[in-house]
């Protein structure tokens, strides 16, 4: 009986969550010198470049993408683009219908091309059936092997994916702890069972979810302050403070580390530790291989809850650009400095694809910024900008002004 009892709890474990596998789409670019593979995601949709010829990701390539749904943009167009590694994710989530994703490429290596376009349908819909795992999920909710939020997960995944449709306005947010009346169970049970069908089961979520029986709760919008995305922003100081200084910087930048010695620490004292003022850092990367390298370093430290830490060790040990000094070597001797796990952290490094990095870079392009470190000051009296490394002085009469 012990060994069954594992068995069923590591069953368990693999029924929670879906192991979704995306699927790819690929086409070839009006001239026949590119190849685009498109795979969509949570987040958006990753897109890389390949080389007809020899099947290898493309490096360096100057693109704009868009994408409409209905004869209306959702995403785009925005202006020329530049990927380093030849792959980039796409903040934009492919909605349900048919999803036209135009891509014009007129950049290669850093030479321009004859711009060549390519489109790709791709038609995002409800699947034919709902995933075996959330009725296994249903079936032990019901008996009680697993609990409510477990269970709402479940929900959440079908919603997300369109297989239940509900007004924005209907999903509740709130704590899904004991906000699930015992009898909704029941109707699990019969579905778990074989005794309502999918369609009926659907139809009493949906109905449930709309009446409030069920509480889903909601993933936050990500914050967006002065036309900056920030979701991949960590941010330095108290968040509901009224003025936002949204750093762009370079880890490899000699101006972005002048100010971290030589400006911040005033603005700290006088801005951020009162919490009139709260600092979010964007990496704007473009300088050379190590300001990539650092940064995805700085994702790593972050998923151990040492961000801040390993930003300032990296402007602290700044040497000259693309010298090594940010080696993968040297990387992980900081995260060993700072106490961290370096076996997690070097397998973070490992898997991190750049879609970070790139996302930043376009939040940094689409702010007009075009060196670093660069600043966006966001407050109740509106937003200023400050390009360079200037003096505090400057930063004192833009924080004030956007104040008022």
């Amino acid at each position: 009986m012990r060994y069954l009892v594992i068995f069923a709890l590591i069953a368990a474990a693999a029924a929670v969550a879906p192991t979704a596998s995306a699927e790819t789409f690929r086409g070839t670019t009006s001239g026949g010198t590119l190849d685009v593979a498109i795979t969509p995601g949570d987040e958006g949709f990753k897109m890389e470049f390949v080389n007809p010829a020899s099947g290898a990701t493309q490096i360096h390539i100057d693109y704009k993408v868009s994408v409409i749904v209905e004869g209306e943009y959702v995403f785009g167009p925005i202006p020329l683009t530049h990927t380093s590694p030849g792959m980039v994710t796409i903040p934009a989530v492919l909605e349900i219908g048919t999803n036209q994703i135009n891509v014009e490429v007129s950049g290669i290596l850093f030479m321009p091309i004859e711009e060549e376009t390519l489109t790709i349908e791709i038609i995002i819909g409800a699947p034919e059936s709902i995933p075996e795992w959330i009725k296994i999920n249903s079936g032990w909710w019901a008996s009680g092997l697993i609990d409510d939020e477990t269970f709402l997960t479940g929900i959440q995944y079908l919603i997300a994916d369109g297989v239940i449709v509900v007004e924005v306005g209907n999903v509740q947010d709130g704590e899904s702890d004991g906000n699930v009346p015992s009898w909704v169970k029941a109707i699990a049970e019969w579905w778990a069972n074989g005794e309502l069908n999918d369609d009926e089961f659907l139809g009493a979520l949906k109905f449930l979810i709309e009446t409030g029986a069920i509480t889903i709760p909601t993933e936050p919008e990500p914050p967006v302050l002065g036309g900056v995305d920030l979701r991949y922003a960590p941010a330095y100081g108290d968040e509901d403070a009224p003025v936002a200084i949204i750093e762009f910087g370079d880890y490899q930048c000699p101006n972005c580390r002048n100010w971290f010695v030589n400006t911040r620490p005033a603005i700290f004292s006088e801005f951020v530790e009162p919490g009139t003022a709260v600092l979010y850092f964007v990496d704007f990367v473009f300088i050379g291989p190590d300001s990539a390298g650092a940064a995805q370093a700085s994702y790593c430290a972050e998923e151990q809850g040492m961000y801040w830490e390993y930003h300032d060790t990296l402007y602290q040990s700044q040497g000259p650009i693309d010298s090594g000094w940010a080696s993968t070597a040297n990387l992980e001797g900081f995260a060993a400095d700072l106490g961290m796990d370096v076996e997690a952290f070097q397998t973070c490094v490992f898997e991190d694809d750049g879609s970070r990095i790139e996302f930043n870079r376009m939040q940094a392009e689409a702010s007009g910024v075009d060196r670093t470190p660069s600043f966006v000051i966001v407050g109740p009296g509106g937003v200023e900008m400050i390009l360079g490394n200037q003096p505090y002085q400057t930063f004192e009469r833009a924080v004030l002004e956007v104040l008022e």
